[in-house]
């Protein structure tokens, strides 16, 4: 039997039309060139250039290492040398008040006096019957040498004159605490009474604190404290404005067990008493001296490690140099690490790395200006040497 196939039968099966051009379109794409022919012939085909390696182009400062003494800087506080809180050691009334809060007294100055009150009558009272066991005491001391009296008797009579002698000490001094004083030279910062007032011994009178020499107390670390020593030099720069020089006087043996910091101790002249305690401030300590370079903060890099360093040029070439910061100031830091002298990229070093060919281009006006002022800063140092 012979099959016919007209157009109709086959609109009624379409899928049999996608089924042939697939594979119409298989049997032409494995007939084409391969993917590393095309490649070769479009390789053949495209005209060959000479292509011109771009090397970067930076900006380069030769900077000159300068004698420098390494310092610690800390936070620290005013405190007063020595403070002290006067108390009374008498019931009593104050009756006088010879000291205004504020004020600079001087050692043995009268702050203030409490009232006596019966004490001088007890002391001629004692005074009286001190006569009179003196002379109870002698007749016995004759009579027992004759024989005519014991051992006992004369006992008594000793012990009756000391108790006497007692009283009137004890009167005299009781007397002599009745008049306040100030038992150092400094300033009366507080004062808790007024005159009129009743007091009880052990209640305050006044606070005297001696502020000269003035003393900045501070805290170092465990690294810290073994660079340095007492009598090392200090500056100190109160948040005030106020700058003055200063002695390390005192560093503790025993570290805070809570912040495993040493406590410290400068102390400035404040002749004057201007200095105020209680104020905050910058200390910084000078260490050895030592060579260094000073540049700006910007110029700090980072490595692909995260180490801080410096970039700079030699023979055309990036190099990263990590470096040490050992002093900061307003207008830059100082840096070791780059040895004598080194040639600092200040511009474009964002976009090189170590290793880099560069076209370094040198500011000379810079470069002398450096040299200038290295120069200025070692005569400083040997004139101050």
């Amino acid at each position: 039997m012979k099959l016919t196939f007209n157009s109709r039968w086959i609109a009624q099966r379409p899928y049999l039309i996608a089924i042939t051009t697939s594979i119409i379109l298989l049997f032409w794409m494995a007939s084409g060139p391969s993917a590393n022919e095309q490649k070769a012939t479009l390789k053949a085909n495209t005209p060959s250039h000479n292509v011109e390696e771009v090397t970067a182009q930076v900006k380069v400062e030769t900077r000159y290492a300068s004698n420098i003494h390494q310092v610690i800087e800390l936070y620290g506080r005013t405190e007063p040398d020595r403070s002290v809180t006067l108390k009374s050691e008498i019931d009593g009334k104050i009756v006088e008040i010879l000291a205004k809060r504020g004020s600079k007294v001087n050692k043995g100055q009268v702050i203030a006096k409490i009232a006596l009150n019966d004490l001088p009558v007890k002391l001629s009272s004692s005074n009286a019957l001190l006569q009179q066991r003196e002379v109870e005491y002698q007749g016995a001391l004759a009579l027992n040498k004759n024989g005519y009296q014991g051992k006992v008797q004369l006992a008594q009579s000793f012990a009756a004159l000391e108790s006497v002698k007692a009283d009137i000490e004890r009167l005299e001094l009781n007397i002599a605490n009745a008049v306040i004083k100030a038992p150092f030279t400094g300033i009366l910062n507080s004062r808790y009474v007024e005159v009129g007032d009743y007091v009880k011994s052990g209640d305050n009178i006044a606070m005297i604190a001696d502020l000269d020499p003035l003393i900045v107390r501070a805290h170092v670390t465990e690294q810290q404290i073994s660079q340095l020593s007492v009598g090392q030099l200090a500056q100190v720069s109160l948040l005030n404005g106020d700058k003055a020089p200063g002695k390390l006087r005192y560093i503790a043996s025993v570290g805070n067990d809570a912040t495993n910091t040493f406590k410290i101790e400068v102390e400035i002249e404040n002749k004057n008493m201007q200095l105020l305690a209680g104020l905050s401030g910058e200390l910084t300590i000078d260490l050895d001296e030592m060579s260094a370079i000073k540049i700006s903060p910007a110029l700090l890099a980072l490595d692909e490690k995260g180490n801080i360093g410096v970039k700079s040029v030699k023979d055309s070439v990036v190099q990263f140099t990590p470096i040490e910061i050992i002093k900061s100031e307003s207008d830059g830091i100082w840096l070791t690490g780059l040895g004598a002298q080194a040639d600092i990229i200040v511009l474009g070093q964002g976009f090189v790395r170590e290793g880099d060919t560069v076209d370094a281009v040198f500011d000379n006006t810079t470069e002398a200006t450096n040299q200038s002022a290295n120069k200025q800063v070692n005569s400083t140092t040997a004139t101050q040497g």
